[in-house]
């Protein structure tokens, strides 16, 4: 059965042909709007937050409440930016 072996590679994960390879550079494209988009919004959510915390009509419960986000974000914000570092994506 000669012809079995070469049916398998031909159905191998590999990329094949220009259309494979243009659906591989899409999901990458569409991968890189997608974190773009969720950057800016992050940064549109601290700017609000400094807004807030820099109202003088805010009590200080709301105040240590968006403090304490803050912190959340920046968290989050240095854990993206060592995930983006140990990719090779840098600033």
């Amino acid at each position: 059965m000669k012809g079995s072996a070469s049916m398998s590679e031909a159905f191998s994960d590999d990329p094949v042909g220009p259309l494979e390879i243009a659906r591989e550079n899409l999901e990458k494209f569409a991968d890189s709007f997608i974190t773009q988009d969720s950057l800016r919004k992050m940064i549109d959510w601290y700017l609000v937050l400094k807004d807030v915390i820099n109202d003088k009509d805010i009590n200080e419960i709301e105040k240590k409440q968006v403090e304490e986000e803050m912190e959340y974000f920046s968290t989050a914000w240095s854990a993206m930016a060592d995930i983006f570092y140990e990719k090779g994506i840098s600033a």
